[in-house]
C-alpha cells in the first residue's frame, strides 16, 4: 500500500513516521513545497534569543533522518492537482530533471498547514506588513526587524506577546495593538494577566480595545503609519501581523467539503468527504473540551496527535476517534511563566456553561523552604452545578510549576470534579512539597466558598 502525504509539516511528519512504525512495508511519500521539513513557526524568536545560531536549525526532522526510516521525501515539490477518481497527485518540482510527475496513492493525507493572511484593513503594498511563520518569511522578517527601531505588533495573543518579549530585549520601542480588552484573551481571564501587563518594560506599550483601520506607507520618511480605530496614529519602522493563521485549503477547496470556518471538514476519524483522503494538523477544526462545537486550534501538539490518529486509522481495521482537546499552552513572557488549559471563565458563557472560579496565590512550595521568592497564582474554572472542572490557568515565576497544567488537562479530560480533586492522592515530602498539593488546597477552598 502507498500513502502520499502532502505537506512536510509537523502533522505530516508524525503521520509518516507512525505509518512506517506500524508496517515497514508501507510506501510513504512526503510532498513538501519548501526546502525544509517540520519548520518551527517560532524560529525567529529562537534565533533572536540566541537559542539557535541559524534559522534553518528551527526544524524537528531532517530529510536524512526520515529517509533512514524508509520515508520518501520530495522537497521543493508542490502538489498542483489531486485527481480523486484516479487516486493520484500531480506534482511540480523545481528540480531541472523533473517538471511534472503523477504520483498514485492508496490513501492521501493532507497536511498543508496554515498561513498568516491579511485582515480587512487596507494596505498600500504588501511591503507594509511582516509575517514570519515560514522560513522564507522569517529570513525576510529578521532583516527588517534587526534594523528597525520602532515596531508595531498587531495582536496580543501568544504569537504577538512572544515576539514583543524578544524584541524588547533589543531596546526597541514596541507598540502592541489588540482589539480585545485584555491580552491572551483566548487562554486567560483578564484578572490573570493584569500583573503581566504591569510588568511590561518602559519600551513596550499596549493599545487595548483597538483595531487597525489603515496602514499608510510614508516613502519619503521611510515610515509606516498605523491608524487605529480610536483615531490614534502609531508611527513606526515595521508592522508585524501576529494573528492566528488560517488553513491552506486552496488545493482541495473545490473537491472536498470545507467548513464555514475555512477548515477541511472531517469526521471523528479525520476522514474527509473522500474516504481515501484524510486531513490533519492546521487544516482541520477539532472538538474542544466539553463544548458542542469544533474549534480551529492551530497548535503543534494537535498537529502531532492528528497525524498519528490519521495514520493509525488508515492502517487499523478498528478505527480510533480523535479525542477532544483542552487547548493546553505554556509560555514565558516578561519574566513570568504562564499556562492554560480548557475553557476560561470569560469564554464559558459562549459555550453555554455556567461557571464559577477560584483563584489563589501561593508563596511557599515546600514545608521547610528557604525564602526563594516563589510565587504561583492558580485559577480553577468549574461548573456551578456539577462542580466539574472546565479549565485552569496559572502564572508563576517557577518553571517547575508548569507541569501542573498537564495534570489539570488530564483532570479535565477525565471530567473530574472539585470533590475528587480535593482528596486526590499527591505525594508529600517536607523537603519538596507541602502536605496539601496546590490542587487539593484550591479545590477544598472552592468547595468551602460554594
Amino acid at each position: 500500500m502507498r500513502v502520499v502525504i502532502i505537506g512536510g509539516s509537523h502533522a505530516g511528519i508524525a503521520a509518516a513516521r507512525r505509518l512506517k512504525k506500524m508496517d515497514a512495508n508501507i510506501e510513504v511519500f512526503i510532498i513538501e513545497r519548501s526546502n525544509i521539513l517540520g519548520y518551527v513557526g517560532s524560529g525567529l524568536n529562537l534565533y533572536l534569543e540566541g537559542i539557535i545560531s541559524n534559522l534553518t536549525e528551527a526544524k524537528t526532522y531532517s530529510t536524512t533522518q526520515l529517509s533512514a526510516e524508509g520515508i520518501n521525501v520530495y522537497l521543493n515539490t508542490e502538489a498542483i492537482t489531486i485527481q480523486n477518481e484516479q487516486k493520484q497527485v500531480i506534482v511540480s518540482s523545481s528540480s531541472e530533471q523533473k517538471a511534472k510527475e503523477n504520483i498514485s496513492y492508496g490513501y492521501l493525507i493532507l497536511a498543508m498547514g496554515s498561513s498568516q493572511y491579511q485582515t480587512d484593513f487596507p494596505l498600500q503594498s504588501s511591503q507594509e506588513m511582516i509575517n514570519y511563520k515560514t522560513l522564507p518569511q522569517a529570513k525576510q522578517a529578521m532583516t527588517h526587524l534587526q534594523s528597525a527601531k520602532i515596531v508595531t505588533i498587531i495582536g496580543a495573543g501568544l504569537i504577538g506577546l512572544e515576539l514583543a518579549n524578544t524584541l524588547a530585549k533589543y531596546q526597541k520601542e514596541i507598540y502592541i495593538v489588540e482589539r480585545m480588552d485584555s491580552v491572551l484573551f483566548r487562554y486567560f481571564d483578564k484578572e490573570m494577566t493584569q500583573k503581566l501587563i504591569e510588568s511590561f518594560p518602559e519600551n513596550v506599550h499596549i493599545f487595548l480595545n483597538n483595531s487597525v483601520e489603515k496602514i499608510n506607507l510614508n516613502e519619503q520618511k521611510q515610515e509606516k503609519e498605523v491608524i487605529l480605530s480610536n483615531k490614534d496614529t502609531l508611527v513606526c519602522d515595521e508592522v508585524v501581523f501576529a494573528i492566528n493563521p488560517r488553513p491552506n485549503v486552496n488545493l482541495v477547496a473545490d473537491t472536498l467539503t470545507i467548513n464555514q470556518d475555512g477548515a477541511v471538514c472531517t469526521d471523528q476519524y479525520l476522514q474527509t468527504s473522500d474516504p481515501f483522503i484524510y486531513a490533519v494538523g492546521d487544516l482541520i477544526s477539532i472538538d474542544f473540551n466539553d463544548s458542542a462545537s469544533a474549534m480551529y486550534l492551530p497548535l503543534v501538539t494537535n498537529a502531532y496527535r492528528t497525524g498519528i490518529v490519521a495514520a493509525s486509522n488508515i492502517f487499523m481495521k478498528e478505527k480510533i476517534p480523535f479525542s477532544k482537546v483542552q487547548r493546553t499552552v505554556v509560555s514565558k513572557l516578561f519574566g513570568f511563566y504562564l499556562a492554560s488549559s480548557g475553557i476560561n471563565k470569560t469564554e464559558a458563557l459562549y459555550h453555554g456553561f455556567q461557571t464559577s472560579s477560584i483563584t489563589k496565590t501561593y508563596t511557599q512550595k515546600q514545608l521547610f523552604a528557604k525564602e526563594d521568592g516563589f510565587e504561583l497564582t492558580l485559577r480553577l474554572v468549574f461548573d456551578q452545578e456539577s462542580k466539574q472542572i472546565r479549565g485552569a490557568q496559572l502564572v508563576t515565576n517557577s518553571p517547575e510549576s508548569l507541569e501542573i497544567i498537564n495534570t489539570i488537562s488530564a483532570l479535565i479530560t477525565m471530567q473530574a470534579s472539585l470533590q475528587q480533586i480535593a482528596t486526590m492522592d499527591f505525594y508529600f515530602n517536607p523537603k519538596l512539597s507541602l502536605p496539601l498539593h496546590f490542587l487539593n488546597d484550591l479545590a477544598l477552598e472552592a468547595l468551602s466558598k460554594e
